[in-house]
């Protein structure tokens, strides 16, 4: 794996921002860019220069027991500068609250555009996935494993975000995280694992992009089903869904060498 920025717009990216403050008061609040379990993202602008940007506001009271998450996201996204990651300018916090001045990225999640869209042609899902690797690449020669990958955590753009369950591993880790549909088949087994989870969760990234559906999936709706089926690993490329996808061939040796 080579180390390192895969475009030439990392020199312009790496270049300090100004120095922003998260205090509220200097900024004009607008709308809901984005919403989640434990924080709200509101698009917001500077009253002195007017620059436009996101601040990530998170209730305290729900992050009781999971400290963790927030402080995972403050080091590690803080000290993380690449064109494919959402910056982190800024953080404020409160009794009651905690502010982060984040990058803004407009047009939404992946998420959002998969349920929009359904799939994506052979050259869309090629460029993202792409670009989803840059970032991987970029955090993995630091030994950070993000282990949450998935389209939600994802912004159109492509930009990775919400570094809540990423770490810096230097052995093999055990504790089982993640989002059920895209979570390694050696984080069930209890096996140890290291930053080949995130290869994996975008190898179903992938997936998914070209059919519209993910490669392990219960019909039931079952957890313990669908964890069987990720650990047992068979891969299937069902009819008619893959039949208009011309290179299907290339795209499955690559799924195929993801989901290993």
């Amino acid at each position: 794996m080579r180390c390192g920025p895969g475009r030439k717009d990392l020199v312009q990216h790496q270049t300090k921002p100004q120095r922003l403050t998260a205090d509220t008061r200097c900024y004009e609040i607008g709308r809901v860019v984005g919403d989640g379990n434990f924080a709200v993202v509101r698009e917001c602008r500077r009253r002195d220069s007017r620059q436009s940007l996101a601040m990530k506001i998170v209730e305290r009271s729900k992050l009781i027991g999971r400290e963790h998450m927030m402080q995972n996201e403050l080091s590690l996204l803080g000290s993380l500068c690449h064109p494919r990651i959402v910056r982190l300018f800024a953080h404020h916090h409160t009794r009651t609250h905690s502010y982060l001045v984040m990058e803004l990225v407009s047009g939404g999640d992946l998420f959002e555009a998969i349920s929009e869209r359904g799939k994506f042609t052979e050259a869309e899902a090629g460029l993202m996935v792409s670009d989803m690797s840059e970032a991987l690449n970029y955090i993995h020669c630091k030994s950070i494993v993000h282990r949450d990958l998935k389209p939600e955590n994802l912004l159109v753009g492509i930009r990775l975000g919400d570094f809540g369950l990423a770490m810096v591993v230097t052995e093999p880790v055990f504790t089982i995280c993640g989002t059920p549909t895209y979570v390694a088949p050696e984080i069930l087994c209890e096996t140890g694992y290291g930053v080949a989870v995130d290869v994996w969760a975008l190898g179903v990234i992938l997936y998914i992009l070209l059919c519209g559906f993910p490669p392990f999936r219960s019909r039931e709706r079952d957890q313990e089903e669908l964890f069987q089926l990720i650990k047992q690993g068979h891969l299937h490329f069902l009819s008619p869904y893959w039949d208009p996808i011309s290179e299907g061939k290339k795209h499955r040796n690559v799924i195929y060498r993801m989901l290993a």
